[in-house]
């Protein structure tokens, strides 16, 4: 396997009630773990938020309130999260825009049920960040905006991008998009893609650190290139 890992790296993905990482909630959640001899095991659970789901976040990820709320609806976080948290163990973390959304509303969720998780010792790897650094000149008006959708099409090619086939809430805000499940991307389904996409993103990017540690520190300077 071209990455190479020390422990296991488990990439995650949130779905939420929006995109306010201090007061939104999650709804759903989806782990793949990348052991060290490149196999891959993932778990999904969807959760009670706690507060309604407003119906553009329902365009989004199709999850509504009736299917995670009330009496015949999903446990809260805080019910769920022990299975959860011994699937992470001390495993090091993956995702697409990871470090700007996922991570703090998973952190900020952690304080509001009291859970104990701690980013001690763990790396972070942020494939849309990689994306970001290694396509300055992606114009976001021909070729579209850097979501994963479009990094799956760039990195894993047209085929992979078709079985993916993501739906793209930003198109036209979320309107006239079916409520159909089959057509929906589940949390766990967009983790895989993203560990496709990073492990293809270090087939084609030579100069790349194969490491975790040497990935997580390109992510570092990435962003604080991004905002120099």
């Amino acid at each position: 396997m071209i990455l190479q890992l020390a422990r296991p790296l488990v990439c995650f993905d949130l779905e939420t009630t929006g995109l306010d990482t201090a007061n939104d909630r999650i709804v759903e959640v989806g782990l793949v773990k990348l052991h060290p001899d490149g196999r891959r095991e993932s778990i999904q659970k969807r959760v009670d938020p706690g507060i309604d789901i407003p119906e553009s976040a329902t365009r989004i990820h199709g999850i509504r309130n009736d299917d995670v709320r009330g009496l015949f609806g999903e446990p809260p976080l805080s019910r769920a999260a022990d299975e959860l948290l011994e699937f992470l163990g001390d495993g090091d973390l993956a995702g697409f825009n990871v470090i700007g959304y996922d991570l703090p509303m998973w952190m900020a969720e952690m304080a509001r049920h009291q859970l104990d998780f701690s980013m001690e010792g763990r790396l972070v790897v942020d494939a849309r960040t990689i994306f970001v650094a290694k396509e300055p000149s992606w114009d976001r008006f021909i070729q579209g905006p850097r979501n994963l959708n479009n990094a799956v099409l760039h990195f894993c090619g047209r085929d992979q991008a078709a079985d993916f086939a993501q739906r793209d809430a930003a198109d036209e805000g979320g309107a006239n998009v079916s409520l159909d499940d089959a057509n929906r991307h589940s949390a766990v389904k967009d983790a895989d893609a993203t560990l496709d996409v990073l492990l293809a993103q270090l087939e084609r990017y030579e100069d790349l650190p194969r490491d975790v540690a040497g990935l997580a520190r390109f992510c570092e300077n990435a962003l604080q290139n991004s905002m120099s």
